[in-house]
């Protein structure tokens, strides 16, 4: 089969390998194209599934005849992968983040800052339910004078709320060059909505076989969004966890202001797990609750919430503000998960 599409301006090129292909066949394939100028190209495999993915000058693509090749996909939209069938379940841990009944939910401090603090935090979330723990060792603040957290030095400190609580743990990273020694201690590892669009970073994390929580940037569109997922995804990490939350508005009332209406068009564009995050989406302890319960009515599967033993002993006041009680992280849940089965039964 010769493999090369017609490609609308601006678009891309995905090509789906027949199942069981002979190995020497695919390196020929994706040698002969990578031999034309301004073009490269990789496999990727999502399971029992293969695909070439094209990258550079798509009018350039050559016509190359290949007995792998089952089809050749057009993408004017520069997405393909998200949206073509081919996610499974993510899991985090061992648990799955999955459109069921049950939410997945993480919880924590926003950085890890007096190690007592973060283990007893971390300790009661996990008798609340929780099935991570969150909290940050890079933090990509907007002053340069705020506390950037602990970085590297912070890891060996990660390590032992990881065992001592017997849960994952979930975490940003910000450099590439840092993706291997937090994946060595992290079960997640989270994009900040300031680095969405850091290409290097999403092409590093692709390159991992750890789930990946891909924050919204903070003025970023939904297909823009769906473009930096398509980033993970073609370098090969299928375990994309989208992550929703506030966005940049004229209403100074909240920090941001919630999306909910991304939270369905997400849904309806991916299979890609979708899960919330109250604390940064309004940045006040009493606006979490209800935009969880209201996230949980338009859909999501799961919930990253900031909490904390002591707010008033925290580095950054304003952090401070958005800490929701740990001792009602099991309540606030559960509320978020009937109103979830309320709105299924409805037809939503």
């Amino acid at each position: 089969m010769v493999c090369r599409a017609a490609v609308a301006q601006g678009g891309s090129v995905i090509i789906e390998l027949r199942a069981a292909p002979q190995v020497d066949e695919v390196t020929r394939l994706v040698d002969a194209l990578n031999a034309a100028e301004d073009i490269e190209a990789w496999p990727v495999w999502f399971g029992d599934r293969g695909f070439v993915v094209v990258s550079g000058d798509e009018d350039l693509v050559p016509d190359v005849t290949s007995p792998v090749v089952a089809a050749t996909h057009s993408t004017p939209d520069g997405l393909w992968l998200v949206k073509a069938g081919v996610t499974t379940p993510v899991t985090v841990g061992g648990r799955e983040i999955a459109r069921s009944d049950d939410m997945w939910w993480a919880a924590g401090p926003c950085a890890l800052e007096r190690f007592d603090d973060a283990l007893e935090t971390a300790m009661l979330a996990r008798d609340q339910g929780a099935d991570a723990i969150r909290m940050g060792l890079y933090k990509p603040r907007s002053s340069p004078y705020h506390f950037p957290g602990k970085q590297r030095a912070g890891l060996e400190m990660l390590a032992e709320v990881r065992r001592r609580t017997g849960l994952p743990v979930v975490t940003e990273v910000m450099d590439p060059r840092e993706v291997e020694a937090v994946a060595e201690v992290a079960d997640c590892l989270q994009v900040d909505p300031r680095n969405m669009t850091n290409r290097p970073l999403l092409v590093e994390l692709g390159r991992t076989s750890r789930p990946v929580l891909l924050m919204r940037g903070l003025g970023a569109s939904v297909t823009g969004w769906l473009r930096a997922a398509e980033y993970l995804m073609a370098q090969g990490n299928q375990n994309v966890i989208l992550c929703a939350r506030g966005v940049l508005s004229a209403d100074d009332s909240l920090a941001f202001q919630p999306d909910y209406g991304a939270v369905l068009e997400v849904r309806r564009r991916t299979d890609l797990p979708v899960v919330f995050d109250p604390s940064h989406s309004t940045g006040s302890a009493a606006a979490v609750a209800p935009a969880a319960i209201a996230a949980a009515a338009f859909g999501v599967d799961g919930l990253i919430v900031e909490t904390h033993v002591r707010p008033e002993r925290i580095y950054r006041p304003g952090d401070a503000k958005q800490m929701y009680p740990p001792t009602a992280l099991r309540e606030l849940v559960h509320a978020c998960e009937q109103v979830r089965q309320l709105t299924v039964k409805l037809g939503r």
